[in-house]
């Protein structure tokens, strides 16, 4: 048995004495490997350093104190080793240092998405840089420049740190999904009723009026003087953490001393405008996020509104939240609605106090949900002895890429009623990542039989990320070393993603400001103005304070009889049920939805009944998304027939009334590309049929009393759709 051992173990001691020559130069190689790791670690941990220290620091120096603050870490976590494990651990630690830096970033960048992926490349990149720099110290120090291991070594290292480096700093991954999506439209037959809205082209275009601009805050370089607010009673910072500590230590700002401050354009010549007041997001506290959005305040200006960007960097810089955020654009429409009635002040009369909007990109489109709230309230809902005195006239609210439930006052999600809603998002946004806005869309609710008209409309656009939406932000919607890792090959031009945002929000506020109905139409579905956007997809939602809930699937257990008189029952399907809607991450979804399943060769069919309803002057209106996850390379839409029967028993049945597109097969990490895996967006998209949908189909049926839907999904996969809001509009 010995001599069957010995026999096994003989060549690996062979293989042993071999490379011990070449192990040895490893080990000589040691100093240069961990000089290497903790330049490494220091590159992708500057940005954070940096970041932290509130850009204060010329980036050389920077980078001098991460490598500094990596030793120490190394060498800390090294004692700590050796104590645990016992043995010299001081390379293993300077490794695992590094590897936590690289690893760290690219887990960022992925919001924890492809994450073997990720920890592969970061192992693969961490062992690459310590083995040539192994390579070249040991060179240096044994003269053995014949040693054909740390040639070799050093080869492989040199070839994957190339590839590293064109994978971290090009942007060159993947094609575009426009195409692909285009043609689905193209090859899909759909009822369309929609004229091409003549005229949009000049639309969209400045319009005849000068601009004007102001500037406004503290200080003598403005052109309209404020008071700084002290916001210390807010105890925002009571007991702050060592971060925050350094934070308040490097800050330029200081609560007792909050500015109210910002930038206004303005029509020339004209007087008691529209008025819009922007709030940007959270962003780099050094950059003056709010003028980012002269691209909008110069359109709507030259097209009589007056617009208000606000400066809340202090916010972005001491880190708070969107409560307080919400408090100071309040705090800025009362300084500035002030001075609007100032006689002598270069704002008197230019501003409407009756045809007010309010809006923010990011957490500031959160935030403009949480400022109407506040608006309506007398004292603040996390202390009562903080007295509110707004009750400000806001009709309308615009969020673009907002999050959701950052703020959440006396711990429930923020709901709103009686106003006016527009939601703007980007299926690439690669900061918020899900439509987490769609939630606060459907906590917006209209007063029954009210006097007055409100709507919401929502728009998902493929190809549109986070940043481009303000022109300082770009196409990187990170920061620091992070940014690598994003794909924004499949992105919209930045114009063109502006160009969306000025359409949408020009069209939303003449709507509900001006009472100009023109174009009101694109607010509910994109057919006809296709010609005039940019070629991408756009999968539209909207509501209005006309329609009547038929089934809503929220706080039911039931999942078959609704409160309205309404009944559902499925046929032919795996299971049909009821389930939270999950947009990632914040606080428990409160929107439900049904699920509907079926295996191949199946034929679901989803029936509901109703008492009669009359569409004669209005429509059926419902909510549905393709839930499929394997439908990257399918250049096919979603199929599907809807039925519809009056109290007599006519029907009449139109097939693909609206394109329902497959889920949204994007890359928004350079890891997808080469992994060849997707993100897949399922986004509901709103159908409407009106009695002019079924004209083709027959012409007998009693529109004055409708009672049965039915929705059919065609051909034999296997299938998941999910739908919501079914109703109608008298």
């Amino acid at each position: 048995m010995r001599r069957v051992i010995n026999a096994i173990k003989k060549p690996f001691a062979f293989i042993k004495a071999k490379t011990a020559l070449q192990r040895g130069f490893l080990r000589v190689g040691r100093p240069g490997g961990i000089i290497a790791l903790t330049l490494l670690c220091a590159q992708f941990f500057t940005w954070l350093i940096d970041d932290g220290l509130m850009n204060k620091l010329p980036i050389v120096v920077a980078f001098l104190v991460t490598v500094i603050l990596a030793i120490l870490a190394s060498e800390l976590l090294g004692l700590a080793i050796k104590l645990i494990f016992g043995g010299r651990r001081r390379s293993e630690a300077y490794f695992i240092m590094a590897f936590a830096g690289v690893f760290a970033n690219n887990s960022i960048a992925n919001q924890g998405n492809a994450m073997p992926g990720a920890f592969l490349m970061s192992l693969a990149l961490t062992l690459a840089v310590d083995i040539l720099g192994r390579c070249i110290w040991g060179l240096i120090k044994t003269h053995r420049f014949v040693q054909i291991f740390g040639y070799v070594a050093g080869v492989i290292s040199i070839a994957y740190l190339i590839f590293y480096g064109v994978f971290f700093h090009t942007d060159s991954w993947g094609d575009s999904r426009v195409d692909f999506y285009n043609g689905i439209k193209n090859s899909t037959p759909t009822v369309s009723l929609t004229e091409k809205a003549t005229g949009f082209d000049d639309y969209l275009k400045d319009g005849t009026y000068q601009v004007g601009t102001l500037s406004y805050g503290p200080g003598e370089d403005v052109d309209i003087v404020t008071e700084s607010l002290d916001y210390s009673d807010f105890d925002l910072l009571e007991n702050p953490d060592l971060m925050g500590k350094i934070t308040i230590a490097l800050s330029d700002y200081d609560f007792a001393k909050t500015p109210v401050k910002g930038q206004i354009w303005y029509p020339e010549g004209l007087s008691d405008c529209p008025t819009l007041f922007f709030v940007h997001g959270n962003h780099d506290s050094g950059t003056p996020s709010y003028l980012g959005y002269d691209y909008l305040g110069k359109y709507l200006a030259s097209n009589g509104y007056v617009v208000v960007s606000v400066d809340e960097n202090i916010i972005n810089e001491l880190g708070v939240g969107n409560d307080i955020r919400a408090i100071l654009l309040l705090d800025n429409m009362k300084a500035l609605l002030s001075e609007n009635k100032k006689a002598g002040s270069p704002l008197k009369g230019l501003m409407d106090e009756n045809r007010i909007a309010i809006g923010g990109h990011s957490r500031g489109g959160e935030m403009a949900a949480t400022a109407y709230l506040f608006n309506d309230l007398d004292v603040y809902p996390e202390d009562g002895n903080v007295k509110f005195d707004y009750h400000f006239d806001i009709t309308s609210i615009v969020a673009i890429a907002p999050c959701v439930d950052q703020y959440r006052p006396a711990s429930y999600s923020v709901r709103i009623s009686d106003v006016n809603y527009l939601l703007i998002h980007g299926s690439n946004d690669q900061d918020v990542s899900l439509m987490m806005g769609e939630k606060q869309y459907n906590n917006v609710t209209f007063t029954k039989d009210s006097d007055e008209h409100f709507l919401k409309s929502e728009v998902y656009i493929l190809g549109a990320n986070h940043g481009q939406f303000n022109s300082l932000w770009g196409r990187y919607d990170m920061m620091g070393a992070t940014n690598g890792y994003l794909n924004t090959n499949h992105f919209l031009d930045e114009a063109e993603q502006k160009l969306i945002a000025k359409a949408y929000i020009r069209s939303f506020l003449d709507t509900t400001l001006c009472e100009d109905s023109k174009f009101a139409s694109l607010l509910k579905e994109v057919d006809g103005y296709e010609d005039y956007l940019p070629d991408t997809v756009y999968v539209t939602g909207y509501e209005d304070s006309n329609f009547e809930s038929i089934c809503s699937f929220d706080g039911s257990t039931n999942i078959k009889d609704f409160e309205s008189g309404a009944s559902v029952n499925v046929t032919d399907s795996d299971t049909w049920t009821i389930k939270p809607y999950f947009r990632g991450s914040g606080a428990e979804s409160e929107d439900y939805i049904m699920s509907v399943k079926w295996s191949e060769e199946s034929h679901p069919q989803v029936e509901v009944t109703f008492p009669a309803i009359d569409i004669t002057n209005g429509g059926l209106s419902f909510s549905i998304a393709d839930m499929r996850e394997d439908t990257a390379e399918k250049a096919e839409a979603f199929g599907y027939t809807v039925s519809v029967t009056d109290a007599k028993g006519n029907t009449a049945t139109v097939q693909n009334p609206e394109l329902i597109y497959p889920s949204l097969a994007v890359q928004l990490y350079k890891q997808d590309v080469l992994s060849g895996s997707y993100e897949y967006k399922h986004q509901l998209q709103r159908v409407n049929l009106t009695p002019e949908t079924f004209l083709t189909s027959s012409q007998k049926l009693d529109y004055k009393a409708i009672t049965t839907l039915r929705i059919t999904p065609m051909g034999t996969e296997a299938g998941e759709i999910i739908l919501n809001q079914i109703g109608y509009y008298k």
